[in-house]
Parts: structure tokens; C-alpha cells; sequence
């Protein structure tokens, strides 16, 4: 994937390597605490890290070397997320005060990272707006519930905003002209590089996926169904990379590619659309891992029903693929929600099986039909200039 663009480097792979921590102890309130008030804890805490780790990626792909002071950069903001992964579990019983302090810190160095850019505009405004987030943030340290988590939701909303601005010069030109090419920034500097943009979505969903391995690998395995059920959680985990990294993931690269790197079009498809699918893979992973255990609760079922319908909703493969009707592939979807009224049908181990199969069917209906990965011509172009994309490619992308 990353042909062409700039490469994901070792540090970026490290700092992955933190947040798998993160994930890890995300799941396990979920496990520990198998209720629906568990799951809107962890939906925010992790809307708090994904937009850290924006915050890095957004860095990197305008402005790495892949360099020792970019290393050590990286690694020094390796400490403070680290600290917040493992804060996550007081954090989540109402003492956020390591957590956002955490956090509060990183965006000190994310502020530090850009403000050593020299007279560049816009890394001034992001230096800006990443230290506006950490007074917030510590803020947040003294004051009392609800107001915590609104501040953390301000500060989020301010910091994303300029990371991933909206070009409306840009985005009038390509209502006007329906072409994506158009999206394109006028600042080249404000561009993203594609490739490596998509690359670092692609890998932080193969963390996620690898959680739901993690929860089947630690599963007893005391007969012969317990095995079966294993063996089919990963066949489960492969399904849904094949959903997702068959087809959804090169057709949105070629739509960031298209756009020019648009900073706008990387947060609606990327930032924001991939948000939701992504925790829906921790939910999937709780869920695997519940059923797994001795008389686990409904909420078990539920939680990978609901987990496997947001993410074939959030990566939209299955939709776009060409199986008849659209009504039908909806229907399905909305089936799979619903999947979790079986719980008194089958038992745990034969639920895991039942959905691995289902989630391989729809897979495999999706790569029969076939996703259409080509949004349409376009030339190879460094960032910030627009790409050559025929006039009839935005309905090829709605497709």
C-alpha cells in the first residue's frame, strides 16, 4: 500500500505497539464489566486515544524524517500514552486524573513537535490548538463530573479541527465541479500524503483484529467443542480483515489519492469514518472472549452481533458489493444486528461458530460481486496537487 508515498517507520510501528496496551485494557472493562454502561466508558476513553494517535499520525505524514530527533520525539511521546493505557481502568471507576494528565502531557509534545516547524501558518495553529487541548486537559483534572468529559469533547473537537481543517474554497470547487480531484487544498502543505495515511488506518485495524485473537488465545480449552469455538474466533478475525482489506481499504485510499490528500476528505473517511468501526472490533473482541468463558451473559451474544453490524456498516464493503438489491445486502445487516436474540438457540461455543461462518459467507459474497475498486483514471501527483479524475467519478465512489 505504500507504493509511491511515504512509508510508515519502525518508530510509528513502536508507538502501535503502546496502544495495543490501550485496546487491550479497553477489552478487558468491557469483560470485567459485561453491561451496556461499560461499553459507552470504553467508547469514550477510546474516542480520547484515537484522536491522540491521530494527533501522530497527522505529524508524521505532513512532517517525519524518519530521523533520531524524529525517533526520540516519538518515543518520548511513547511514555505519557503508555501511562494513560495503563490509567485506564481508574480512569473508568471516576479518577481521570492520571489519565488526563497523560494525555495532557503528549499534547505538549505534539505542540512542541510542530512549534520547531519555523513560519509555517499552519503548524502554528496546530501548536496552538494541541496546547489549548493540554490546559483543558488538565483542567479536567480538578473539576467534577459531567464537566470532565465535556471538556475532553471540547478540547478533541478544537484540536481536530485544525489538524484535519476543511478547505470550503476547496470543497465549493468540487460541488460546483463534481470531481474529487477538486477537493484538493490550495496550500500544498496542508495536503496528506495518501498512501501513508492509509496505511497507518489499515495497520491500527490490524491491532484491533488482533485483540480478538488475543481473547480467543486465552480462552481454556478444556474438550473438543472449546477447541472448535477457537478455531472458529480466528476464523472470525480473518473474515473481517477480508471485509475490510479486500477491497474497502485500496478503494479508499484511491478516494484520498483522488481528493489530492485532502485533509477534509482523510477526516470523513479515515478520522471520523473509521472511528466506529475500529471500537466496534474491542466490542467484537469482549464479546469473543465472554463466550469463551463458563455461562457467559446475553450481553455476550449481543455485544459481537452489534460489534459485527457496526463495523460491516462503518467499513461499508459489504455494501458496496454487488450481491443483488440493495434492500438485500441492508437486510442482512440489519439480521446481523439482530443476531444476538439466538442466545437461546445455540450454545456460546456453537454462537462463535455459527458467526464465523456467517461473517465468512458475507465475505466471500462480497468478493465474488466484487466492491468496484477503481474510483476512476488518475495520474500519480505529489501532495497538495489535485489528481486527474473523470467527471463521472464521485458517482463511481457513492457506488
Amino acid at each position: 500500500m505504500n507504493e509511491g508515498g511515504k512509508k510508515v517507520s519502525w518508530v510509528e510501528l513502536y508507538l502501535d505497539l503502546v496502544f495495543v496496551l490501550a485496546v487491550g485494557r479497553l477489552a478487558h472493562l468491557i469483560v470485567a464489566q459485561p453491561e451496556m454502561h461499560s461499553v459507552w466508558v470504553a467508547l469514550g476513553l477510546f474516542f480520547v486515544l484515537w484522536w491522540t494517535w491521530i494527533g501522530f499520525a497527522v505529524l508524521y505524514n505532513r512532517h517525519g524524517d524518519d530521523d533520531r530527533p524524529e525517533h526520540l520525539l516519538f518515543l518520548l511521546g511513547s511514555v505519557p500514552i503508555g501511562v494513560a493505557a495503563v490509567a485506564i481502568e481508574p480512569a473508568a471507576h471516576g479518577d481521570p486524573a492520571v489519565f488526563a494528565g497523560a494525555l495532557a502531557v503528549a499534547r505538549v509534545i505534539l505542540a512542541v513537535a510542530h512549534g520547531e516547524g519555523g513560519p509555517d501558518l499552519l503548524r502554528g495553529r496546530i501548536a496552538r490548538a494541541c496546547l489549548i487541548s493540554a490546559v483543558l486537559f488538565t483542567v479536567s483534572i480538578f473539576v467534577a463530573e459531567p464537566w470532565i468529559y465535556v471538556l475532553w469533547f471540547i478540547s478533541i473537537s478544537q484540536e481536530s479541527g485544525v489538524m484535519l481543517r476543511s478547505d470550503r474554497d476547496a470543497a465549493d470547487r468540487a460541488r460546483r465541479g463534481r470531481r474529487l480531484a477538486l477537493f484538493a487544498p490550495e496550500d500544498p502543505r496542508e495536503a496528506l500524503d495518501p498512501h501513508h495515511f492509509a496505511e497507518r488506518f489499515g495497520l491500527f485495524l490490524i491491532i484491533l483484529l488482533g485483540e480478538v485473537l488475543v481473547e480467543a488465545g486465552q480462552a481454556p480449552a478444556e474438550d473438543t467443542a472449546a477447541w472448535f469455538a477457537i478455531g472458529a474466533a480466528m476464523v472470525l478475525a480473518g473474515a473481517l480483515w477480508w471485509l475490510y482489506f479486500d477491497s474497502a481499504a485500496e478503494l479508499n485510499l484511491r478516494v484520498l489519492q483522488l481528493s489530492g490528500g485532502s485533509p477534509a476528505m482523510a477526516r470523513t473517511i479515515f478520522a471520523v469514518g473509521h472511528m466506529i468501526p475500529s471500537f466496534a472490533l474491542i466490542g467484537i473482541a469482549a464479546g469473543v472472549g465472554l463466550l469463551l468463558e463458563e455461562e457467559p451473559p446475553v450481553f455476550a451474544y449481543n455485544a459481537v452481533a452489534i460489534g459485527v453490524g457496526l463495523y460491516m456498516l462503518g467499513t461499508r464493503a459489504f455494501l458496496r458489493a454487488r450481491l443483488g438489491p440493495v434492500a438485500l445486502r441492508v437486510v442482512v445487516v440489519i439480521a446481523t444486528f439482530n443476531l444476538g436474540r439466538l442466545h437461546d438457540v445455540f450454545s456460546p461455543h456453537e454462537y462463535i461458530v455459527f458467526f464465523a461462518v456467517w461473517v465468512t459467507v458475507c465475505a466471500a459474497l462480497s468478493t465474488q460481486f466484487g466492491a468496484d475498486r477503481h474510483v476512476g483514471p488518475a495520474e500519480e501527483v505529489g501532495p497538495g496537487q489535485a489528481a486527474v479524475a473523470g467527471p463521472d467519478a464521485p458517482d463511481r465512489v457513492g457506488r
